[in-house]
């Protein structure tokens, strides 16, 4: 039984909307135990009055390490009794009247099948799940052979069994976990590589990654600094014993049915994730990651069954999601061949499920989370303001951009755009934030691209395709609207000077849409990504992203020669005229 219960902020954010929402309302917490603590990460909300039937469906969204750990009502008699048949301890949260005091200890019981309901010690903490955590992610891939048969039911059936076949081989303790540019094998109730035993922690791997030829030990600090995610591979074992408990244990075994059917052999690729501590010992990294491998097959199978016909299979397509509401992850399994627009309604459902707000998408391909090796691979510095130091605003709020972003400038993609593109270069990062917010799947325009579409909506000739012409704020506005449907606010600002003044507005812009701000004036255009703002004595400065460096996407240089950085109002020209192009939100999942 854990001894200290600690509950994350977000929670209590989730179970107020909920509880606005609906009075009634149950629903599961999820989380993590580590020694005598439980860690509550996360709410869900029960979505029928059958519990029971949801929790499996629940637990194939959550990464290996991650379970469900409890409850909240409002003073539900019979959830207890429905539950305990599926477990052996809970937490309960019973929702008071008054949701001020939403996570007091005086709402908290913990319940266990020999002792009954408990108190609890609980803390609230606002760690997130991604710094505080080993991030175990695992590729594979495994092939199943589906008996279509002559009936919707009969494939539907003979997939079922295959699952669960592949599930139990899974859990047996056949597969090992090979962790990537090692020699570390774990799984299989053994674990083997330089200085590993069986006590050693998961925090351990990282010194045992290999790189360059040599040891690569990761410099990090354990509050503040991201861990970087451990890379498997799975390796299945076909000799010795028999994984089927049908086969008996002898050699050799010859099996010859000569049957009259029509099969299909699907290979599903499984990319798990799994969340531990850092004191979490491999051999039980190991189990997580068995329990995330089997829970996305389960999820496989479910995507298969609902969307997939007889004769016409439709590939499943898993994709992990950090939603900044929630402090855990969740994966989704998508069917390939459907777009975004076609899994509205599967969105909306989840949105409910874990008690998310439906005006911004979360869900969406593009709002998949992207790990350190997506981002080595993305081709572009993704948000290059992180990890600068503070402005130096004496009480200064800073009020930065949510989200994501790619930082665009001069000289990429082998196209010379220099003292020339550089508004074109701002508003491409202000696309790719709307991109990687999930807002839009097409594809950043080029400059060509962008001067077409100021043709097509009669703001240029013709002639302006090709050109070299420079564009400002207004241009850029209208090419959001054409291209991806997004409007803008546009400020005029009669003076830099003025600039100065702007702090407020800046900061409420930054605080309800939080899109990166394309601003021209004179010649030269420039992309503010947020502000540090003192609202009584009013200092301020911008967070700049300057689209006119010219150099390799070399983030240590962009950062310490000021490409991205605090700037104070001196920084614009005092007399020239600006426009700040100020991107909104539209409302959707």
């Amino acid at each position: 039984m854990p001894r200290i219960i600690i509950c994350h902020s977000s929670v209590a954010k989730q179970l107020q909307q909920i509880s606005c929402k609906d009075d009634k309302a149950v629903g599961l917490l999820i989380g993590y135990s580590s020694d005598d603590i439980l860690t509550v990460s996360a709410c869900v909300r029960c979505m029928s009055n059958n519990v029971l039937a949801e929790l499996e469906d629940i637990d194939t969204y959550l990464p290996g390490g991650v379970f469900i750990v409890g409850y909240f009502h409002h003073k539900s008699k019979d959830l207890l009794k429905k539950l305990s048949t599926q477990f052996s301890q809970l937490l309960i949260l019973t929702l008071p009247d008054n949701l001020t005091n939403l996570l007091s200890e005086d709402n908290f019981n913990f319940w266990t099948a020999e002792d009954g309901k408990s108190s609890v010690t609980v803390n609230i903490s606002e760690e997130s799940v991604v710094n505080t955590c080993v991030i175990a992610r695992n590729t594979c891939c495994i092939d199943v052979t589906v008996d279509i048969g002559d009936s919707e039911e009969s494939w539907k059936k003979s997939l079922s069994k295959e699952i669960d076949r592949q599930c139990k081989i899974i859990k047996s303790g056949c597969i090992m976990y090979k962790l990537q540019q090692s020699n570390v094998l774990i799984g299989g109730n053994q674990s083997c590589g330089i200085t590993l035993t069986k006590d050693s922690k998961c925090v351990d791997l990282y010194d045992l990654i290999e790189e360059d030829g040599g040891i690569y030990k990761r410099t990090r600090k354990k509050k503040d600094k991201h861990l970087e995610t451990l890379q498997f591979t799975t390796y299945f074992k076909r000799s010795g014993t028999p994984t089927d408990e049908n086969i008996p244990p002898c050699a050799p075994v010859i099996y010859h049915n000569i049957v009259n059917t029509k099969s299909v052999d699907l290979t599903l690729c499984i990319d798990t994730i799994s969340t531990v501590t850092t004191d979490t010992t491999v051999s039980k990294l190991a189990v997580a990651m068995s329990t995330s491998v089997c829970r996305q097959l389960k999820a496989m199978t479910n995507c298969l069954m609902q969307h997939s016909k007889r004769g016409d299979f439709q590939t499943p397509q898993p994709y992990h999601f950090q939603p900044l509401s929630l402090n855990t992850f969740l994966t989704v399994t998508y069917p390939s061949k459907m777009s975004d627009d076609d899994l509205v309604e599967r969105r909306r459902d989840l949105h409910k499920m874990f008690c998310l707000n439906d005006d911004k998408p979360v869900f969406r391909r593009n709002n998949k989370h992207m790990f350190l090796e997506d981002l080595e691979k993305y081709g572009y510095l993704i948000n290059p303001h992180a990890g600068l130091s503070s402005s130096g605003v004496k009480d200064g709020t800073p009020y930065i951009v949510q989200g994501l972003y790619s930082y665009h400038h001069y000289m990429q993609d082998r196209f010379d755009d220099n003292k020339w593109g550089c508004a074109y270069r701002s508003l491409q990062t202000l696309i790719s934030w709307f991109r990687l917010q999930g807002y839009t799947e097409k594809p950043i325009p080029g400059h060509k691209e962008i001067q077409q579409a100021l043709v097509d909506v009669g703001d240029k000739d013709p002639k302006f395709v090709g050109s070299r012409q420079w564009i400002g704020s207004m241009e850029c506005s209208y090419v959001l609207d054409h291209l991806i449907g997004v409007t803008s606010k546009i400020m005029f600002v009669s003076a830099g000077a003025d600039l100065s003044s702007k702090g407020r507005e800046l900061a409420q812009h930054f605080t309800t849409q939080g899109t990166p701000i394309m601003i021209g004036g004179g010649v030269l255009a420039h992309t503010i990504l947020g502000v540090d703002f003192n609202d009584v004595t009013g200092d301020l400065k911008f967070l700049i992203l300057d689209p006119h460096y010219t150099g390799a996407e070399e983030l240590k240089v962009i950062q310490d020669k000021g490409w991205c950085g605090w700037k104070g109002t001196d920084f614009w020209d005092q007399t020239a005229h600006y426009n700040l192009c100020m991107p909104q939100r539209p409302t959707c999942i």
